[in-house]
C-alpha cells in the first residue's frame, strides 16, 4: 500500500499556526479592552471591542476554510487530522472570547446608563478584573499550546478551578451589595453578566484543552469537570 501523500502538508500547516496566531491577535485585543474596561481610570469603548469582534470573525471564516483546504489537497495522518479537527473546533471556541469581550463591554456600558455615578464598585471591579486576567493568561497559553503544538501546562485543572473560586465569590457578593451600589436590578443583572461571560470563555477553553490533549495523545480527558 502506498503511503500517504504529504506533498507540502508540512509548510502548509505552518502556514495555519501563522494565521492561527493573527486570527487569535484581534480576539486577545478585544478581550483585554473589556477587562480594562472594568477598572476606575478606564472606559471601555464597546464600538472598537465590537470591531476588534467582527475582525476575529472574518478571520476565522478564512482559517476555516484554508483549514478545509487541507483535507482537500493533503492526505493528513490520523494525529494531523487530530490536530485539524481541534482546529476547526478551536476557531469557534475563541472566536466566542471575541463575542464574549462584546457582551462584556455592552454589558458596561449598560450599567453605566443605569447608575449614577457610573462607576461599578471598586471591590467588584477589582474582583472582576481579577477574574478576566485570569481568564485572559488561560487564552494565552492556548493560543501557545495550538501554535508551537506544545503540551498543556500541567498547572491547568488547577488555574480552572481557581477560576471557579473567584466566580462564585464574585458571584455571591453581587447578590449580597446593597441594591443601591450597583443601579438597582439591571445594574445587577449587568455585573452578573460580566462575571459569567468571564466564567463561560474559561469553561469554553479548557473544552479546547480536552481537545487538544486528545489531538497530541490520543486520548480524552476531562479537564473542565470539577468533581
Amino acid at each position: 500500500m502506498a503511503p500517504p501523500i504529504r506533498t507540502n502538508l508540512d509548510a502548509r500547516m505552518g502556514f495555519i499556526r501563522d494565521a492561527l496566531e493573527e486570527f487569535i491577535r484581534p480576539v486577545k485585543q478585544a478581550y483585554m479592552m473589556a477587562v480594562d474596561g472594568l477598572s476606575i481610570e478606564t472606559e471601555v469603548d464597546s464600538k472598537d471591542v465590537q470591531k476588534k469582534r467582527m475582525k476575529a470573525q472574518q478571520r476565522a471564516e478564512d482559517l476555516s476554510q484554508e483549514l478545509l483546504l487541507v483535507l482537500t489537497l493533503n492526505q493528513p495522518l490520523l494525529q494531523d487530522l487530530r490536530i485539524i479537527a481541534c482546529y476547526l473546533r478551536g476557531i469557534d471556541v475563541i472566536e466566542r472570547l471575541a463575542r464574549h469581550a462584546r457582551d462584556i463591554a455592552n454589558a458596561q456600558d449598560s450599567f453605566n446608563a443605569f447608575s449614577e455615578d457610573s462607576e461599578i464598585p471598586r471591590h467588584l471591579a477589582e474582583s472582576l478584573i481579577g477574574l478576566g486576567q485570569n481568564v485572559f493568561a488561560l487564552l494565552e497559553q492556548m493560543e501557545v499550546c495550538l501554535v508551537q503544538q506544545t503540551e498543556l501546562p500541567s498547572d491547568l485543572k488547577d488555574q480552572w478551578l481557581s477560576i471557579q473560586s473567584l466566580f462564585e465569590e464574585i458571584s455571591l457578593s453581587i447578590l449580597e451589595e446593597q441594591k443601591s451600589n450597583v443601579a438597582g436590578r439591571e445594574g445587577r443583572l449587568n455585573l452578573n453578566l460580566i462575571a459569567r461571560r468571564f466564567e463561560r470563555s474559561a469553561y469554553n477553553l479548557m473544552r479546547l484543552a480536552d481537545l487538544w490533549h486528545h489531538a497530541l495523545e490520543n486520548e480524552w480527558i476531562h479537564l473542565e469537570s470539577v468533581e
